[in-house]
């Protein structure tokens, strides 16, 4: 269809019956008239915030996307709006439904996407682009018209470095679309009149003036298109490109007290050498000459992103660490850059912390903190709070800060502007400071994520096993809906032994039938390890249910252990991994010893079936996915909440229950200076450990059903 028109559109052309020089002499006027009505509706748009420029950009930008759309599919209706404003402001637009119409309506759309893009800049107070570069010469056609009283049309004045000035003062103002308010003024009020004679400075020939005819389309009563105020075109002693019309090239500067007082803020940036640029000054011309030069055509979406996460990069930097200039950033300040942003609430820019600096955001984000953690301690001394809990209590009080993936994106973008300052605009930036290693590595990055995850409280647990996976579900692929069945396998017992055991996940999923094993001690031992096995509020009188006897039929003492070893193709994060944990008893007491026997039975080596790492995934990772969705299931998803929380569990009940950090460390497979390979096998130090673990309790609920100790309900539920 296109082709079939854009042909039918040659044969008219060959036909001689459209000007295509003349209209193209017609299309700037037509896009400056729209550049100027944006900046008219923006001087009299009154304040505006960040969201608001934010929105207004979008749009702009949103709108290149759309033109473009219709010039790919040639839907010139597009242009419409545009073409009528150009007739009611007097400018010879042809006749609807003719060919020249259509031409120049394609030509419009084609040229809407650079105005565009040049009103998102300058919603950003971005003025210093040059309309030069970015538009054809203005013909001589839409502004020749009209000459000052006393001077002819053309007058030359003296310039600055030697140009030829020539001042054109109009007779009318820009008929430009204007709110009422604007609109006004009386339409007949004379322009101002420049009364400047006419001068040749130091000998310089005045620039050859050419008599232009009368656009073919225009009356002789429609007024011209031309400046309010006076117009100075400066065009450069020497021969210069003739526009297609025959007239010199020329640069349109804005006299208007607007136009001024922009430019008079933007001036020093702009004359400024860039060795003398703040950061923040460095950044904004970074950005500008990124969007300009090296991708103009970047997607709206992208194109926003990336703006604003240099500029806040730069914002934060200017306000933790100072608005200096970048020749004087120092490695200690860099150093100093990444600690303070360890302090930003992660919310930063948003919500409670919108418009904000950083140091504003840090101050106060860190009076939220004491506030709240007050609160905490307040609750705890009423007795409101579980003294096991009131860790975590503490630590929810916290305001979150910002994670070190986000610190290394700051810190990224701000040694990227110094690399860019010292390669490219020849700033003497200190070499060591490009060399400067202080962005975080992913060792880095994944040990903080283990330890900024929360833990699950003590109520979390006795909700979490109290859900359908462990009292009763509909299924083995429904288990979040309650029914009668209990499948006890890997999604049973596994997240009772990350919170019973501490183990990881992947220490869990690789554990074969035979790491399960039975320790056996005399009693007689025990007394010499000074543990009393008859004490009613130990763990002996349960565990000892689950002891055989000797060969004579003489009780003894069992400790039940899981083997975490490096063995049979097993792994372990590091080598103080390898380590012997007791079994709680209450994972006796549910049968954890029946389904390791119900495995060995049907020949399984793998404890866990099904679990194993293939390929390049890791151990148990298609359980921990379906933990996470498990936990939406319930209702009982959090941002930090995870698998690993298990840990985090098990280690902050065993400080609250006041445990050794030695033992503590020997459970979790933490390293401790001076620890021996087989700490592990001593019977006194087993016989620790195995107090030491039965002493969590999470308070979980359990009843006796069929003889079988099992989890259920709260009572009520």
């Amino acid at each position: 269809m296109v082709d079939a028109v854009l042909a039918l559109l040659g044969e008219v052309m060959q036909a001689g019956t459209i000007d295509t020089s003349a209209l193209r002499a017609l299309l700037q006027p037509i896009l400056l008239g729209e550049l100027e009505r944006a900046e008219v509706a923006r001087a009299l748009g009154g304040e505006r915030g960040p969201e608001e420029i934010a929105r207004r950009v979008q749009a702009e930008l949103d709108a290149v996307a759309t033109i473009e759309d219709a010039v790919r599919h040639n839907r010139l209706d597009a242009a419409r709006a545009v073409l009528e404003r150009a007739v009611t402001i007097g400018l010879p637009v042809p006749a609807a439904e003719t060919a020249e119409h259509s031409y120049l309506a394609r030509l419009v759309l084609r040229g809407l996407p650079r105005i565009h893009r040049i009103n998102a800049e300058r919603e950003q107070n971005h003025y210093d682009d040059d309309l030069e570069d970015v538009l054809p010469p203005l013909p001589a056609s839409s502004m020749a018209v009209g000459v000052p009283a006393g001077a002819p049309s053309g007058t030359a004045v003296p310039g600055a470095e030697g140009q030829t000035v020539i001042v054109l003062a109009p007779q009318a103002p820009v008929p430009i679309v204007m709110p009422a308010q604007a609109a006004a003024q009386s339409s007949s009020a004379e322009a101002p009149v420049a009364s400047i004679d006419p001068v040749e400075p130091n000998g310089s020939p005045v620039p050859v003036r050419t008599e232009v005819e009368a656009h073919p389309h225009s009356q002789a009563a429609q007024p011209a298109v031309a400046a309010a105020a006076s117009v100075l075109v400066t065009t450069s002693p020497a021969a210069v490109p003739a526009s297609p019309i025959g007239v010199p090239s020329a640069i349109i500067v804005d006299r208007t007290p607007e136009a001024t007082d922009a430019e008079a803020r933007h001036q020093p940036q702009r004359s400024s050498p860039a060795k003398d640029w703040t950061i923040q000054q460095a950044m904004g011309e970074w950005v500008r000459r990124r969007q300009r030069d090296t991708n103009p055509f970047k997607t709206a979406s992208l194109c926003k992103e990336e703006e604003r996460n240099y500029r806040v990069a730069a914002e934060l930097f200017t306000s933790l660490i100072g608005d200096r200039r970048a020749v004087e950033v120092t490695e200690e300040d860099l150093l100093r850059f990444r600690g303070e942003l360890h302090r930003v609430p992660n919310l930063f820019g948003r919500g409670t912390y919108r418009n904000m600096t950083g140091a504003e955001a840090v101050a106060r984000a860190d009076a939220v903190t004491a506030s709240q953690q007050a609160a905490v301690m307040a609750r705890a001394e009423d007795g409101q709070i579980d003294r096991d809990n009131l860790a975590h209590e503490m630590r929810d009080a916290e305001v979150p800060r910002l994670s070190m993936k986000t610190v290394n994106k700051h810190l990224d973008k701000i040694k990227g502007l110094l690399r860019w300052l010292r390669t490219t605009m020849k700033v003497a930036i200190d070499r060591d400071l490009l060399d400067l290693k202080i962005r975080y590595d992913q060792k880095d990055i994944g040990r903080a994520a283990n330890a900024d995850r929360e833990a699950f409280l003590s109520a979390d647990l006795r909700k979490l096993f109290a859900s359908p996976c462990w009292t009763g579900c509909a299924g083995i692929d429904y288990r979040h809906r309650p029914g009668s069945s209990t499948v006890k396998d890997a999604k049973f017992w596994i997240p009772l032994l990350a919170a019973l055991e501490g183990v990881r996940l992947g220490e869990a999923a690789q554990l074969l039938t035979t790491d399960i094993q039975l320790r056996c001690f005399d009693q007689e031992d025990f007394t010499d390890w000074d543990v009393d096995l008859d004490n009613p509020s130990g763990p002996w009188p349960r565990l000892r249910r689950f002891s055989p006897k000797d060969e004579d039929g003489v009780p003894t003492v069992g400790i039940w252990c899981i083997d975490v070893i490096p063995e049979d193709g097993k792994s372990v994060k590091t080598p103080s991994s390898k380590r012997i944990i007791p079994i709680h008893p209450l994972l006796l007491e549910l049968g954890f010893l029946d389904y390791v026997d119900a495995q060995k039975r049907a020949g399984k080596r793998d404890l866990f079936p099904g679990l194993r790492p293939e390929k390049a995934t890791r151990a148990g990772e298609n359980l921990g996915e379906w933990f996470s969705r498990y936990l939406e299931y319930i209702g009982m998803k959090r941002e930090r909440l995870s698998f690993h929380s298990f840990r985090h569990s098990f280690d902050t009940h065993l400080f609250n229950r006041e445990v050794p950090d030695v033992r503590v460390s020997e459970l979790m497979g933490h390293a401790q200076h001076g620890q021996t390979r087989n700490r592990y096998y001593k019977g006194a130090r087993l016989a620790k450990l195995t107090e030491a673990i039965a002493s969590i309790n999470y308070r979980l609920h359990t009843a006796m059903v069929d003889g079988q100790l099992c989890l259920v309900l709260p009572p009520g539920a």
